[in-house]
């Protein structure tokens, strides 16, 4: 444990250090001064837990775009494909007891250059060390829930909400494939990566083919031609059968599903907490129409909502 988290936990022992942890000093007091001004602008004798989110918002994303909202329909994707990706991750934790990072928040408030935001809390820095294969496909699988999730409430019509998303699953199996040889059979090592623009080999040239092979008495070209392809199709292999199996998972909590998204679409924004309340109340199974018939889905009538933490008191004149 670093002075700086030292300091933190002295002063401000509620404060929820994960999404700090890295920030230089001077970060940290600029973190808690910003906390600060917030906590004044809306009228709290003290700063809270709210605050200080809003506060790390502000700096790692940017300010609120204000005047400025997306449609009813902009939004009901946005939290479709964030309640996805956050769901995947308890669900994986809670059922395969998965070494993946559980959600903290999300948001569908319009920061800097993003329309909604999803913070997760932060493992150990060994787990990212020594990340094996079935933490990988985890994450894998949670890449993949925005996009499942998009499916199992809109069926085929899915949207271009979870763009990013996609790209870091398709980047991280050929990673798997091809850099950490994670799967059966290996790739060689030694090649370039396959999404390497310029192409470079080390030892003799391979213009005069019929004189190497002569001199060296290779029967067979040492370098794989068919490398990019075949890497290619299998990363696209082992995406497709990861979409299927997170599909099923967030199929068979579809109820708890669409309860999460009404509820983030009627708060704005919502706590992990709230998704591990509402996987309690609407287990595997329960029918979606439970929640489409409640007078009012957005809402979590028996949820004690945790009380907001005061994590430091303002100065007073």
């Amino acid at each position: 444990m670093t002075w700086r988290v030292s300091v933190v936990i002295v002063w401000f022992p509620n404060l929820k250090i994960a999404q700090s942890l890295g920030w230089t000093g001077a970060k940290l007091a600029q973190l808690l001064q910003e906390a600060a001004l917030i906590a004044v602008r809306n009228r709290h004798e003290a700063i809270l837990q709210s605050d200080m989110d809003d506060a790390v918002d502000r700096l790692t994303v940017g300010p609120r775009r204000v005047g400025f909202e997306l449609g009813y329909q902009g939004q009901c994707r946005r939290a479709t494909t964030e309640v996805g990706t956050a769901m995947t991750s308890h669900l994986l934790r809670r059922y395969e007891n998965a070494k993946v990072e559980s959600c903290e928040r999300i948001s569908i408030n319009p920061r800097g250059q993003t329309f909604s935001q999803i913070v997760f809390h932060r493992l150990d820095d060994e787990s990212y060390m020594f990340e094996r294969r079935p933490q990988l496909l985890h994450r894998l699988q949670v890449l993949l829930g925005g996009r499942a999730a998009e499916e199992v409430i809109y069926g085929r019509d899915t949207s271009k909400a979870s763009l990013a998303y996609l790209a870091d699953a398709s980047w991280l199996a050929r990673k798997i494939l091809s850099i950490w040889n994670l799967e059966d059979p290996m790739t060689i090592h030694g090649e370039p990566s396959p999404w390497s623009r310029s192409v470079k080999f080390i030892g003799p040239r391979l213009d005069f083919e019929g004189s190497l092979y002569d001199d060296y008495g290779l029967i067979e070209p040492p370098v794989n031609f068919n490398l990019d392809d075949d890497v290619a199709r299998r990363a696209e292999e082992l995406v497709s059968s990861t979409y299927g199996k997170t599909v099923s998972l967030l199929r068979r909590h579809h109820a708890a599903l669409v309860k999460t998204v009404k509820v983030l679409l009627d708060r704005k924004e919502i706590s992990g907490h709230d998704i591990e309340f509402i996987l309690d109340k609407y287990p595997a199974e329960t029918p979606v129409d439970l929640v489409l018939g409640e007078p009012n889905p957005g809402d979590l009538p028996f949820f004690d909502r945790e009380r907001d933490l005061v994590l430091f008191p303002l100065l007073k004149e």
